[in-house]
């Protein structure tokens, strides 16, 4: 796996840093992959993100991806606190490539009444886990909706409640697309540990630090 150092986010959907506030409100959509993610800016601390995947005429809305910044990696959480639909969360480290790569993954929260990332480390086994503060990108989707590498499903759950770690065929390779049919609806994400990305100066691409490296250990079969 490549390791996460420096990026520069000059595709990403930038918000201006006045209209944000510790409630980030999806703007427009947020996409499926790095190019696409939507950078969650401001100034203080983001406590949620509020979005809605949808299927219409105008075409599938069926995952979104937010850019965002972990500054407590023993402490963090991601809540999936309301929807209207069965959600997935998913956590993925940032390279200096703009690659995604698979790190910690929810379907059914034990404790919480929906999708629940709760802390650094995976529970199935895997050894996965967040050692670093810095840049991750958050991905929620409906369920059966599953990111793919070009070698295969990135995570694989043994029980609906595991945190996964990138233990599937493609768990080594780079996000590449999304595959199944996902549930829409709206959703709110409850934030715990996170902080905004940097907000860029006019004019100029941000500079942002990465996460780190996953810690992985393959689970035995």
């Amino acid at each position: 796996m490549k390791t996460p150092l420096l990026f520069v986010v000059a595709s990403c959907a930038l918000a201006s840093p006045a209209l944000a506030g510790p409630d980030w409100v999806e703007r427009g959509d947020a996409g499926s992959g790095f190019a696409t993610a939507q950078a969650v800016v401001g100034i203080g601390t983001p406590l949620s993100i509020t979005g809605t995947l949808t299927t219409n005429f105008v075409g599938e809305d069926l995952e979104d991806v937010y850019l965002i910044r972990i500054t407590s990696p023993t402490t963090f959480r991601f809540d999936v606190r309301t929807s209207s639909f069965d959600t997935m969360l998913y956590l993925f480290n940032v390279t200096e490539g703009q690659e995604l790569f698979g790190l910690l993954a929810n379907n059914d929260s034990a404790i919480s009444t929906g999708s629940f990332i709760n802390g650094p480390l995976a529970s199935d086994g895997s050894g996965a886990m967040v050692l670093n503060p810095g840049i991750y990108a958050l991905a929620i989707s409906g369920f059966n909706r599953h990111p793919v590498s070009r070698t295969g499903d990135i995570y694989t759950f043994a029980s609906t409640t595991e945190t996964s770690g990138p233990d599937g065929p493609g768990g080594i390779n780079p996000l590449q697309e999304w595959v199944g049919s996902g549930e829409t609806g709206e959703y709110n994400i409850l934030l715990e540990g996170v902080g905004y990305v940097d907000v860029p100066a006019p004019g100029a691409a941000a500079l942002l630090g990465i996460g780190g490296l996953t810690a992985l250990r393959r689970r035995r079969r």
